[in-house]
């Protein structure tokens, strides 16, 4: 099977020191990725990046920056974010060598996927978390689970280079999933006539739109399912008025 590494989108968010930048477009092209996007970087391009690169100076310049992160995985149709603490609404969660399998199963289908890693400090808010289909979370020492951005994005980079020669599932979808930007659109248009019909209210909405998006992450619609879905609801839409 042919690896295809330009499916595979890594996703930066917010990075701090543009030398974690390098660090993880050096960890990349080690593993046969180079499909690198930043979200609002606080210093890129930088020399300190370019140093610490090595010889992945292609990858960075090749990096696309973007100004939110939407904007970066709106292509994409499965979104995979790393995450490190508790949440109270639990997500699909999977260890790397999960994430591995399922991206390479899903790349083979030509399916565009982002992985994405958040800020040096914080990781990722919940509402960049609710953007995913999978949460993806590294197994470490409880008493010091502290990985840098690099490290993170070498251990993922090496599951999938380790397991993309294992013989992938057939594909078995007629219609290609909807990517995330439609997605969203999917969500928010189902949460607003949601509210419409009174079924949440806006005031006091509790974790049941964090469940909305969870619902429609993990179930993953295709094209079809997606523009039925649209269409079902704009036909609720016409009734309310």
């Amino acid at each position: 099977m042919t690896f295809k590494s330009n499916c595979i989108n890594i996703v930066l968010v917010e990075t701090s020191h543009p030398g974690n930048i390098g660090s993880v477009a050096r960890a990349m092209k080690t593993m046969g990725l180079s499909k690198l996007s930043l979200v609002n970087p606080k210093d890129f391009p930088s020399g300190d990046a370019n140093a610490l690169s090595g010889n992945a100076r292609d990858v960075l310049d090749a990096a696309i920056i973007y100004p939110n992160l939407k904007a970066a995985i709106k292509e994409s149709t499965f979104v995979y974010a790393t995450s490190a603490r508790n949440r109270s609404i639990n997500w699909p969660t999977v260890n790397p060598e999960e994430a591995a399998d399922k991206i390479l199963n899903q790349v083979a289908g030509d399916k565009k996927i982002s992985i994405i890693f958040g800020r040096e400090d914080r990781g990722l808010t919940n509402e960049e978390l609710q953007l995913a289909n999978f949460h993806l979370e590294i197994p470490a020492n409880p008493d010091y689970p502290v990985l840098n951005i690099a490290m993170s994005v070498q251990i993922v980079a090496y599951e999938l280079f380790k397991n993309r020669n294992i013989s992938q599932d057939r594909e078995w979808r007629d219609y290609p999933e909807i990517n995330s930007e439609d997605l969203q659109r999917l969500i928010d248009h189902f949460v607003e006539t949601s509210i419409d019909l009174e079924m949440i209210d806006p005031k006091n909405p509790s974790q049941i739109i964090a469940r909305i998006k969870r619902m429609f992450s993990r179930l993953q619609p295709d094209s079809m399912e997606g523009n039925y879905l649209r269409g079902f609801l704009t036909a609720v839409n016409k009734r309310l008025k």
